[in-house]
């Protein structure tokens, strides 16, 4: 069981084909409680409760959960949840759309940018709704298939649960077949795939996709996966006030191709390289683009104390008119380990994004947007639950008002936690 307060009361807010953040300023108090028993190998039952409540709101959530495995092969699981939820009268005006709300209004329906997370959070009285998930897995040595059905009721919140979509459901199933050589430099094949179809609660189809992979397990540690997806989605609702998406919608075609390997060519170091490349829907404009997105990663041990990881990510998406965006992420995180209590690490994460706003129908983005935020934390750990932090954290960023990396932000904090074993 965890219970804890905080200063302010932040949550998701989730939809069916968007979610956002949502604050409110009061104090908040959350609880979270689990139980499990275990009847032999074969049975266990559980049960979850979490409560997030302020003066104004509150999320209350029960959950009762089975496994059962009636053979070594096959694994039945099924959870039900139940949620309460209710949101103070004008959350739903600090939601709208800024840039199209009329100046000095109040943000009344209909004066602004009406979107998914406004008329989710107007209600009149509290919400209450369920959630449901089924699953089956039969697994072999050479083949396994899976199949689940889950269900997430227009009005269910989970909000300690960080479950961002509502008022949707979705079919999954899928298999595959393993190899297992033994003259090859692979020592594993599998190939698989699976398909899924989602709608909302209407009936209205949502997304259909179809995905095929297969997976390579070699020497030094390697391991390969490759994949193609088809897939049916929808884009932006062209009327932001009603959640239909029949008649609301586009229907758009993506075909994506996907890449990642990682391998230990020595001891020392692990390289990994994650990309994709095909059709991405520009939300922000409702219309198909082409995204590439590289993924290339290094750890490497320098000592046996001293460690380096480094990553960069690229996105970039391509509209009929040109570019829309590049975007790049640099992550940097040296360890130092004294011994097996206590490390230094020193992280920084810098991010350059670069937008044509020329390209965007609906809105004006900033054409430059830069940041970069930097960490010292130094822990001692007794044991994985009982531990001590101290650090340090700032915050840079730059734009087409701020011409040089400016600071913004700066933090210094400290935790301590301490688990007595009974």
């Amino acid at each position: 069981m965890m219970v804890t307060n905080d200063t302010k009361t932040n949550f998701l807010v989730p939809g069916n084909l968007s979610s956002d953040i949502a604050s409110i300023d009061e104090e908040s108090y959350n609880l979270a409680g689990r139980y499990r028993a275990d009847f032999g190998s074969e049975l266990s039952i559980g049960a979850l409760v979490t409560a997030k409540q302020s003066e104004q709101y509150h999320n209350y959530v029960a959950s009762g959960d089975v496994k059962y495995q009636p053979t070594k092969q096959d694994t039945i699981t099924a959870q039900y949840v139940f949620s309460t939820t209710e949101y103070p009268d004008s959350l739903y005006k600090e939601l709208c759309s800024e840039d199209t709300c009329i100046p000095d209004s109040s943000c009344e329906l209909g004066d602004c940018g009406i979107n998914e997370r406004v008329l989710r959070t107007k209600l009149d009285d509290e919400i209450s709704d369920d959630f449901y998930r089924l699953k089956y897995v039969h697994k072999r040595r050479n083949w396994f298939a899976f199949t689940q059905y889950e269900s997430v009721g227009d009005d269910f919140r989970a909000d300690l649960g960080f479950i961002s979509r509502v008022d949707v459901t979705k079919l999954v199933a899928g298999g595959g077949y393993i190899w297992y050589p033994l003259n090859s430099s692979f020592n594993r094949i599998e190939l698989s795939g699976d398909w899924d179809i989602s709608h909302n609660q209407a009936g209205e189809l949502i997304e259909e996709e179809t995905e095929a992979r297969i997976e390579l397990e070699g020497s030094m540690q390697s391991f390969t996966a490759i994949g193609f997806v088809n897939r049916d989605r929808v884009g932006r609702r062209h009327d932001a006030s009603s959640l239909a998406i029949e008649g609301n919608t586009q229907m758009f075609t993506e075909n994506v191709g996907w890449l990642y390997f990682e391998f230990t060519p020595f001891r020392q170091i692990s390289i990994e390289l994650d990309a994709d490349y095909g059709d991405s829907i520009d939300y922000s404009n409702d219309r198909l683009g082409t995204q590439l997105f590289i993924n290339p990663g290094v750890e490497w041990n320098i000592t046996d104390s001293v460690s380096l990881e480094l990553s960069h990510m690229y996105r970039s998406l391509d509209v009929y008119d040109g570019e829309l965006f590049t975007a790049n992420l640099t992550d940097m995180r040296l360890s130092w380990y004294f011994n097996i209590n206590n490390f230094i690490r020193i992280s920084s994460i810098y991010t350059d994004i670069q937008r044509n706003p020329s390209l965007y129908l609906y809105s004006t983005p900033k054409e430059n947007e830069q940041s970069l935020g930097s960490e010292i934390l130094y822990g001692y750990k007794l044991n994985p639950q009982s531990v001590f932090y101290l650090g340090y954290s700032d915050g840079m960023q730059s734009n087409d008002d701020i011409d040089s990396l400016t600071r913004d932000e700066q933090t210094y904090f400290m935790k301590l936690s301490y688990a007595w074993l009974l």
